[in-house]
């Protein structure tokens, strides 16, 4: 991983990115060539981040390797107040800072250590009660004032001893201080006021760097005084920070976001995405240099975790709204349905009229220099947000996409991580590729149907419905044929019934059928039905072949005229059905047949696709026996559910319609090898239900009351 940047500022011009470096050069050439002998305060001044403290690194630069001005260059001293935030004494602080590097620097300075020492035990601690009016000649009544338990000091004495070899050293000193606009406001109106007692020492310049607007707001809060009146009168040459070159500032942000970015799969990052989604919305939130460094400090950390399962623009866009929009991206993690997925043209036109409400909400609420930016940025993250209809039609290729406004993958840009149980986006590339290789790709398929995700669901019904998104040229033609084999053969297997509940429930079989169906489009139509022909005839995944074929002939009869671009035609259908029947008659003769999860559906396409007498043979004979009468039974069990209108809990109610078998036994005679088996004993616990159930449909035929009525249970009901 990139190492984070320590927003440490620019110190070496050559590695200028901002066009700081000529600006530096001006102003450190401005200062070299003044021989005015009277102190001097100048101010740089510029909004936060803004690249205030690099500019004065390259000052400090050109001032000590100028050869083009005459002299020495002055003596430099940095003094930080922010260092000393939080202590009562930023006077005493500044002056001990003068104290340790003044006579350092020069020999004729020397003489300045114990006066310096002296000075700042005489004033340090009482500059802060001077107020604004009275200056230094206020500061000195105060002082002698104040002073009662210590030796008194004369500070005029000193401060002219100090003038005096100031002034016959003839040592331009220049003190720069920065990070004024990081004090609170009770300490800058203090270092102002230390800036304007000490400010006319001889042959020394100050160089104060501060956002203008926040030192000015401080003063007055603090004194009710008018700051920028008052910075006035303590500052004699202001200079304005040079706004940063926006070509810069995107060239800067950009090489940072390929240095996060490395390690993105190919494929995933979207030119024309990026544009649209950076010069509409992201380029109007990186206004300074240091905005740069908390967005790709913050990408360094986050992007890691996700990579490769979620959309790289997307994920800038909204960890860039997470920097610098905070609020909004609170509002957008707590609200997934108003912003992820489509527009829902069923909604009622209170229910629209809340949505807009909510949405105006949150616009209003955005700082107003980023309210139209912001606005825009987020109709490019959520099209659900746009003008232009969106549909459901949409969402497959924005899953493909790992796109933010998908209900699926929103979550993934909040946790930083995916879900227990996903498909990882590594994990479903990783099985496509093994469909070169069938076996290795049918291992893969029962392994995730073997594999649980916490909601008790099978890994494999997700990794179906991800797969869908990929069908097109992410999978090579070559290895389409055999995906269709295996998924043929192997589809059946892949059912499981914690996929299959409610009734609205789609069903691994119909989702298998669904890929094999657009991996067809994929084969040359001449190609199409010989590929069927192989996989269902060594198939053992008969549902899956059922739920194609049912698919196909439905499609081919809602059309009046022969589709040229249907997938196969009737007569090709009727043959493949031929295949199909054959197969299913050969694997009805294994004993786990009956076992099938599909049974029910699968007996209805063998009878109703031919004369009915194999399936109704097959019956027969398996319900000869006792447990197979009782397997058989439980196959036609179903549910139905029920809720009372203000009552939480939904009832789960057997079904059994003795109806519903008598295409392949004789509904009587079971319910009377029902009865004996029940009065013997011993029935299976696995097959009470489904004999009571029976029992009591049969009952109800006998008394001429209709099971399948929308009456037929209300007495229970209200048991």
């Amino acid at each position: 991983m990139k190492p984070l940047s320590s927003d440490q500022p620019s110190i070496d011009p050559k590695d200028d990115l901002f066009g700081h470096a000529p600006f530096a050069e001006h102003l450190a050439k401005s200062i070299r060539r003044n021989t005015g002998e009277h102190g001097l305060v100048l101010a740089l001044h510029g909004p936060w981040g803004s690249g205030k403290t690099t500019v004065l690194n390259y000052l400090c630069h050109f001032i000590e390797t100028d050869q083009s001005t005459d002299g020495e260059p002055p003596v430099i001293v940095h003094f930080n107040p922010w260092w000393f935030s939080g202590r009562d004494n930023l006077a005493h602080a500044f002056l001990n800072q003068l104290q340790a590097v003044l006579p350092t620097k020069s020999e004729k300075l020397k003489q300045l250590g114990s006066l310096l020492g002296e000075f700042a035990e005489g004033i340090g601690g009482l500059i802060d009660l001077t107020g604004f009016t009275g200056g230094f000649a206020g500061l000195i009544g105060k002082a002698i004032g104040q002073i009662s338990k210590q030796k008194p000091k004369d500070v005029p004495s000193l401060k002219a001893k100090i003038c005096k070899i100031l002034h016959e050293a003839q040592v331009r000193v220049l003190v720069i201080i920065d990070d004024i606009d990081r004090l609170d406001e009770s300490e800058v109106r203090q270092l102002f006021t230390v800036i304007k007692a000490l400010a006319d020492f001889p042959f020394i310049t100050y160089l104060l760097a501060f956002d203008r607007e926040v030192a000015a707001k401080a003063i007055e809060r603090e004194s009710t005084l008018p700051g920028d009146r008052y910075l006035e009168k303590i500052i004699q040459v202001p200079f304005e920070l040079p706004p940063v070159d926006k070509a810069a500032l995107q060239n800067a942000l950009f090489k940072k976001l390929d240095e996060v970015m490395i390690g993105t799969p190919d494929g995933l990052f979207d030119q024309s995405h990026w544009t649209n989604v950076y010069f509409e919305g992201i380029d109007g939130l990186i206004r300074v240099p240091r905005d740069i460094v908390r967005l790709t400090n913050t990408l360094s950390i986050t992007y890691r975790s996700v990579v490769g399962e979620v959309n790289p623009v997307d994920f800038i866009a909204i960890e860039a709204i997470r920097v610098f929009l905070p609020s909004l991206y609170h509002t957008i993690r707590s609200h997934s349905t108003l912003f992820a997925g489509h527009r829902d043209h069923s909604a009622s036109a209170s229910e629209k009229a809340d949505r807009q409400t909510f949405h105006e909400a949150w616009k209003d609420a955005l700082p107003e220099e980023h309210r139209n930016s912001a606005s825009e940025l987020m109709k490019r993250l959520f099209p659900k947000l746009e003008d232009t209809i969106f549909g459901s039609d949409w969402l497959s290729g924005w899953r493909k996409e790992l796109r933010i406004c998908h209900p699926e993958v929103f979550p993934v840009y909040f946790r930083l991580s995916l879900p227990p149980g996903s498909i990882s986006r590594r994990e479903l590339l990783e099985i496509i590729s093994s469909m070169a290789t069938p076996e290795s790709f049918k291992e893969h398929l029962l392994r995730l149907r073997a594999e649980k995700r916490p909601d008790g669901h099978s890994r494999v019904g997700a990794f179906l419905e991800r797969l869908r998104d990929h069908t097109g040229k992410d999978i090579p033609a070559s290895v389409v044929p055999g995906a269709i084999g295996v998924f043929l053969d192997t589809g059946d297997a892949l059912i499981d019934p914690s996929d299959e509940q409610g009734m609205l429930s789609i069903g691994n079989a119909l989702r298998t059928s669904f890929l094999v169906e657009k991996l067809l489009n994929r084969v040359e139509q001449i190609a199409r039905s010989n590929i069927l022909e192989a996989a269902i005839s060594h198939g053992k995944g008969i549902a899956v072949q059922l739920c194609l074929l049912k698919r196909i002939e439905e499609k081919l009869n809602k059309s009046s005229d022969i589709d040229e671009n249907a997938l196969l035609s009737v007569t090709e259908v009727d043959r493949l059905k031929g295949t199909w029947l054959a197969r299913i008659f050969t694997l009805s003769q294994e004993s786990s047949f009956i076992a099938h999860p599909e049974l029910t559906r699968l007996l209805y396409a063998w009878r109703n696709w031919s004369d009915g007498t194999d399936a109704r043979k097959w019956a027969e004979t398996v319900t000869r026996q006792d447990e197979g009468l009782l397997k058989f039974l439980t196959a036609f069990l179903t549910y139905t559910t029920s809720q009372t209108l203000g009552d939480l809990a939904v009832r789960k109610k057997p079904r059994l319609n003795p109806s519903r078998l008598e295409p392949y036994i004789d509904p009587a005679k079971c319910a009377e090898r029902l009865t004996i088996i029940r009065t013997r004993g011993g029935e299976p616990e696995w097959a009470t239900e489904a004999i009571s159930q029976y029992l009591k449909e049969h009952k109800m035929l006998q008394e001429g009351k209709n099971p399948e009525a929308f009456e037929a249970f209300d007495d229970e009901e209200q048991e």
